[in-house]
């Protein structure tokens, strides 16, 4: 599912085949899948030092790597000014989506990992959730023009109040693990799978451009929950009719948060050579294949980009 997500998130990013449908679902089915593979840790130490190499320290290093190169072009082009890195650190520091672009992910997913650490109750967490789908609501509606520019601006805080319903549904799937995966009835998961894509086209058709990265869910809120969730049945169906996943699978789906923090990179040179759209479906696949030996590269020889602990647990698998 992780490796079917960021392939739809590297097309999307081409911004061309099935952008609008794409958006309807692939960001959300990350928080879904972030959730279900959460749980609480017994020792706060532990979650604390957990967050911080999983997650922290990869966002920070990649987001860097992202500002370096970007710095480097501006200057072959002649446009760098030295207020630059101020934007930088400032936005960084408030959890901008100016400053993390993809990465804004990562960082509102820190935040929700938090929440979940400590709100561990399935009352306190849906409360939370009909809260923070109450905010995005306001955030939607109320002209912030004038309010501070952490606040009118896209920001990972922000985006954690339309991300958590997805984090919360995710977190509460687990009591239904043993169902999920004794579910193989070949019948009903093709079902699923067509029923899940006819549900995101109609939310597709009524709702406007989804975009969970400024906190924004189209015009109609029913529609972008229902479109999400439909997406997210969809992909689970598919990948229990596929079975078994290869390993270059596990591999893409081990290095998501270096395939999502450097392929707009690639994509840019994609487009120089190739600008035509009709093979951007193809183009998003070559990317994934392309980014499996940087993935090896980084988990055996630069760790803290993959998250320390992930690593460790890998070597200790093999």
């Amino acid at each position: 599912m992780k490796a079917i997500g960021i392939y739809l998130i590297v097309l999307g990013h081409f911004y061309s085949v099935g952008e609008k449908w794409i958006y309807v679902f692939h960001v959300p089915l990350f928080f879904v899948i972030s959730g279900f593979l959460t749980s609480k840790e017994s020792e706060c130490r532990k979650f604390w030092q957990k967050l911080w190499y999983n997650l922290v320290v990869p966002m920070l290093i990649m987001a860097s790597m992202n500002f370096v190169y970007a710095c480097v072009i501006q200057q072959l082009h002649g446009t760098f000014e030295l207020k630059t890195f101020y934007w930088f650190f400032r936005n960084v520091l408030f959890g901008m989506v100016a400053g993390f672009d993809n990465l804004w992910f990562v960082y509102t997913l820190i935040l929700l990992k938090i929440i979940c650490q400590f709100f561990t109750s399935r009352k306190w967490l849906f409360a939370l959730t009909v809260v923070m789908l109450t905010l995005a609501c306001a955030y939607n509606h109320v002209d912030m023009s004038t309010m501070p520019f952490f606040l009118m601006n896209p920001n990972c805080i922000i985006n954690v109040c339309l991300a958590m319903p997805f984090m919360a549904f995710g977190v509460m799937t687990r009591d239904y693990k043993v169902q999920l995966d004794d579910w193989n009835n070949k019948v009903l998961l093709i079902i699923a799978t067509f029923v899940g894509g006819l549900m995101v086209s109609l939310c597709w058709h009524y709702n406007s451009l989804v975009g969970l990265h400024s906190c924004s869910y189209g015009d109609n809120l029913l529609l972008f929950l229902l479109g999400a969730l439909a997406g997210t049945m969809m992909a689970y169906a598919i990948c229990k009719l596929l079975g078994h996943s290869p390993k270059i699978i596990t591999i893409i789906s081990r290095g998501t948060i270096v395939i999502l923090a450097f392929h707009k990179i690639i994509i840019g040179w994609w487009r120089d050579f190739f600008p035509a759209s009709s093979l951007d479906i193809f183009a998003a696949a070559v990317i994934l294949l392309l980014f499996v030996p940087i993935v090896r590269i980084a988990e055996t020889y630069f760790p803290l980009m993959v998250g320390k602990y992930r690593v460790n647990r890998l070597k200790n698998m093999l």
